[in-house]
């Protein structure tokens, strides 16, 4: 049986990452139709507007 991945911690950087140890094969074996079916994607959290990042120089 495949695992969940697992939840990113909340203050690690916020670019989605995995380090994949299951070849395509058994990832597309985890995702069965009811799988899919129950999956939520992802929230998606932008800075506020206006809001600076270092990134902004």
């Amino acid at each position: 049986m495949q695992r969940n991945p697992e939840a990113p911690d909340p203050d690690e950087d916020p670019v989605s990452h995995v380090d994949l140890t299951q070849s395509p094969e058994e990832v597309l074996e985890y995702w069965t139709k009811e799988r899919m079916a129950e999956a939520k994607p992802r929230e998606i959290k932008l800075p506020e507007p206006g809001q600076r990042t270092d990134e902004q120089d």
